[in-house]
């Protein structure tokens, strides 16, 4: 033992001289920071073994579903239910086959078509994913927009294999959920993180029974906004149709060949860009409520889908773009869940469902899901870019013609932060008197319940000056015949609206200008505020009565100041056999030191008077008018009289028209009664095209 000492020692000397092995460069752990709480991780796992021991243990299933969908129309008036839909059939899944559906009744309804009908609703393919138990319940948001073939969809949900890696989890307090028999159950809520900005990936609160692991309730929103992944597509399905296509990155739906467009269908990509200058939609929620169907066995017994659709808006210089907001149901009865009827079928008036009640449902729980924010150590590779380029001439919607600027044309550069993005509009003229260029920055923070944009601009304005441009922005084309007064506009604004997928029915736009005519005109500096409040209450359709009105107020301080208001009402009767008969009255004032530009201006626009040329400038103006509509195939007939008193002056005029789309958008012919005034606005037979008129 000891003779062997030495010789050990200096074999243990000879290893210490010799350089260090390298060792093996082991990937991070992606669960290492993923649970950032014990009680998070053991709900995690278990949730995720009970949801694949439900999909292991379940052969066949069958239910009776309902299918209800509904968009409001893009107002800021009133609501007005645009499309319905309503459908109820039996399903039928299989793991060793097809699924099998077989339609009972649905009913659609559009302003197109007119009342309920059977026939029509074609339903969501999306809304057959929840039958499937094999399906994730987190794809089902993307599939809204992708459709059945969002089965195969690359969406990395809280749930499913390797979720550490795109997402961290916290547990939150213990929550009681009402089931849909009445019960109620305690569960633990668990927050999921998304690392990063994503439409494959999910912000999401999950409620778990901490008794079994099942999961009761799931309510996420996608990680993202769907911007720049949406574009138009022309594709042949039983006849060309145009639709929108979500393109979430480099996955391609399997079964649809035809998703990525042929040359004919870029050309159709670049025409909605062109004109629309980017869409955007959004959902502020997804709720997935579960149901136990065996012990320990939960199964999914309704979705709720809300968000909305429309075009990117952040910008001082323009008006506020409206949005479709809309309201997906579905509801599942299978054998052996209790709390549903299973012989109960849609309600008798499809378009009755109330779209607004639904959405305000899940108005909270879409508030806390914007709230989730991001998590830490994502891969950057993964995320979308925040960045998005227009550069000049590839959109129409930066391109004007006036006789100040000749042809403007402009870009615009945005930036999507997360918690707000910004928007960086520039104009330059080609013509006339050179000038800088025309600028917009603005901040927007989007909230379910609410937007909060901040502006710095400098830019040319028509009109009345505003709270940042909410109104009296220069048109696409003004020719040298328009009667239109000019002035450059350079300040800053705040303005607080609505949520993206809600009605404009209260605005507040506060704002410091210093406008300049152009030429070597003189200067104003002026601050102020600007209110708007449009309610709306009562029936939502043609159907029943409804009342509202318009109350907006504009206070100016500094030079010329003075005080804007407008108050007005309106009422909706249904008479028999569809007919229905509006009845709107109201008062417009301007009092203080108004510059002919901040007068009312009634007549040549329709807004208040129609069938007069030139508009009557007036700072004191009473109205009535009078509508009375009859059902047609496709639109809806309109016989009509306004009266106005401005100027000490009485004003009648009558006309029809045709109206569209349950009122958002009507053509008229007026012509005015009584005879010709001179030095005052005239009798004339004028056509009016009307947007988000009250009837």
């Amino acid at each position: 033992m000891t003779s062997g000492l030495p010789a050990t020692l200096r074999l243990a000397a000879l290893f210490a001289l010799l350089p260090p092995v390298p060792a093996t460069a082991q990937p991070p752990d992606p669960a290492r920071d993923a649970y950032l709480d014990e009680a998070a991780r053991r709900l995690v796992h278990g949730a995720r073994d009970a949801l694949e021991s439900t999909r292991q243990a379940i052969d066949t299933y069958g239910a009776l579903v309902r299918e209800r969908l509904a968009f409001d129309a893009p107002t800021g008036r009133h609501d007005r239910p645009w499309i319905r839909g309503e459908r109820v059939l039996r399903a039928q899944w299989s793991r060793s086959g097809p699924g099998a559906f077989d339609l009972l009744e649905d009913r659609f309804r559009h302003p197109g078509i007119g009342p309920a009908r059977p026939g029509h609703f074609q339903g969501l393919r999306a809304g057959r994913l929840p039958v499937d138990p094999l399906a994730d319940p987190f794809a089902l948001g993307l599939a809204l927009f992708m459709g059945g073939d969002a089965a195969g969809i690359a969406v990395h949900g809280p749930l499913g294999p390797g979720a550490e890696r795109y997402y961290q989890f916290r547990s939150d307090d213990t929550t009681v959920v009402r089931l849909h028999d009445g019960e109620t159950i305690r569960t633990v809520a668990v927050t999921a993180i998304p690392r990063y900005r994503s439409i494959r990936l999910v912000a999401a609160i999950m409620w778990i029974d901490p008794e079994s692991h099942g999961l009761v309730r799931a309510a996420y929103r996608p990680a993202k906004r769907i911007d720049h992944e949406l574009s138009g597509v022309l594709r042949e399905r039983d006849g060309w149709w145009v639709g929108l296509r979500v393109d979430p990155g480099d996955f391609v739906p399997a079964g649809l060949p035809d998703a990525r467009p042929g040359r004919f269908g870029r050309l159709v990509n670049w025409t909605f860009t062109a004109v629309l200058l980017g869409m955007e939609t959004d959902l502020s929620s997804v709720i997935v409520d579960f149901a136990p169907a065996q012990p320990g066995r939960w199964l999914p017994r309704s979705v709720l889908w809300t968000g909305y659709a429309g075009v990117e808006s952040a910008t001082a210089t323009g008006s506020v773009a409206r949005t479709l907001p809309f309201v997906i149901d579905w509801t599942a009865c299978p054998a052996g869940i209790g709390g549903c009827d299973r012989t109960r079928e849609p309600a008798h008036d499809a378009p009755a469902w109330d779209l607004p009640r639904a959405r305000a449902e899940a108005l909270q729980l879409g508030d806390s899901l914007a709230g989730v924010g991001d998590g830490e150590g994502g891969n950057s590779r993964e995320a979308a870019s925040p960045w998005y380029l227009y550069p000049p001439v590839s959109t129409l919607s930066l391109m004007r013609y006036n006789p100040v600027e000749g042809v403007s044309v402009g870009a615009q550069a945005r930036r999507d932060f997360g918690w707000v993005r910004s928007v960086l509009t520039a104009r330059v003229a080609t013509g006339g008197r050179r000038e800088a260029p025309d600028l917009d920055l603005t901040l927007q923070r989007d909230r379910p319940g609410g937007r909060v944009q901040f502006s710095v601009y400098r830019a040319l304005r028509t009109g009345a000056p505003g709270a940042g441009g909410v109104d009296g922005f220069p048109p696409t084309l003004v020719f040298e015949g328009d009667s239109l007064d000019f002035h450059w506009s350079t300040g800053a604004a705040v303005r607080f609206l609505p949520g993206s997928g809600e009605r404009l029915g209260f605005s507040l736009g506060l704002y410091a200008e210093r406008d300049r005519e152009t030429g070597d005109g003189d200067e104003l500096i002026r601050a102020g505020a600007e209110l708007a409040w449009k309610p709306w209450w009562g029936g939502l359709g043609r159907e029943a009565i409804g009342a509202g009105g318009t109350v907006g107020v504009r206070a100016a301080a500094g030079d010329r100041a003075h005080l804007r208001t407008m108050v007005e009402g309106a009422v909706l009767l249904p008479l028999a056999a569809r007919i229905s008969l509006g009845l709107q009255g109201g008062v417009a004032d301007v009092s203080g030191d108004p510059l002919p530009r901040d007068l009312w201006e009634i007549g040549a626009a329709g807004v208040w008077l129609r069938g007069y040329s030139p508009a009557i400038e007036t700072s004191r103006a009473w109205m009535a008018r009078a509508d009375l509509q009859f059902p047609a195939r496709f639109v809806r007939l309109s016989l009509f009289g306004d009266w106005a008193w401005a100027e000490r002056e009485d004003y009648l005029s009558a006309g029809a028209g045709l109206v569209l789309l349950d009122g958002f958008l009507r053509v008229d012919v007026a012509r005015g009664l009584g005879e010709e005034r001179e030095g005052a606005s005239n009798p004339a037979l004028r056509l009016h095209v009307l947007v988000d008129a009250l009837f």
